[in-house]
């Protein structure tokens, strides 16, 4: 100790010791205060990468969602109009005969239906058959208009009403033009979609 360190009273040698352990104290310090921030900064990375994965997951799935709803919505309208195809020509060719070519126009008739209407066509006798031919019967058919009423594509089920226009030829007589609003019922079966029932609309008599 100088002179000079004993008249102030300072002890030069333990305040630079103590210099020393504080340089030391706060080297050993700063790494920990460089890295203490860099856990909320990787935590609020994660958690943003989080939720730009969810909403990535979200859009996919509402797109996914939006285009099997469209999906699911041009099917069905498809099978909409196949019915309708179905209908259209299956009424026409059961408004259709040719005494000329009956068996022709009962094989027609047969392969457009099914169930009891089915049976009563490929079931016809000779007597109903030759009755037939008696009255010479020669009819066409177009539609002019047709919409599927009801359509359970699930259960097989169908019902189609059609507008129209016939004319009707029969002995040596004149053709004879009609109109007829017809309601027919369609089933599904193993070779697609077959008449079930055919018959006029009821017309409502206005009070």
């Amino acid at each position: 100790m100088t002179s000079a360190d004993s008249d102030t009273g300072t002890d030069t040698g333990t305040d630079a010791a103590d210099a020393s352990d504080e340089t030391v104290a706060e080297s050993a310090t700063e790494p920990k205060r460089q890295s203490g921030p860099r856990f909320p900064v990787i935590a609020l990375s994660v958690a943003v990468a989080l939720v730009v994965a969810a909403t990535a997951v979200a859009g996919w799935f509402g797109v996914s969602w939006f285009r099997a709803s469209n999906d699911d919505g041009l099917a069905y309208s498809g099978k909409r109009d196949e019915v309708d195809r179905v209908a259209r020509a299956a009424i026409v060719t059961m408004n259709e005969l040719d005494y000329r070519k009956l068996d022709e126009g009962l094989s027609n008739w047969a392969d457009a239906t099914t169930g009891p209407l089915h049976d009563e066509i490929t079931n016809l006798t000779a007597d109903k058959k030759k009755q037939l031919t008696d009255a010479k019967p020669i009819t066409s058919a177009k539609i002019t208009s047709s919409a599927v009423k009801e359509l359970d594509d699930r259960g097989g089920k169908a019902t189609v009403i059609a507008a129209i226009e016939k004319t009707v030829q029969t002995g040596d007589g004149k053709p004879q033009p009609s109109y007829q609003r017809i309601q027919a019922t369609l089933t599904r079966t193993a070779d697609g979609w077959k008449l079930e029932t055919l018959g006029p609309v009821p017309y409502a008599q206005p009070q």
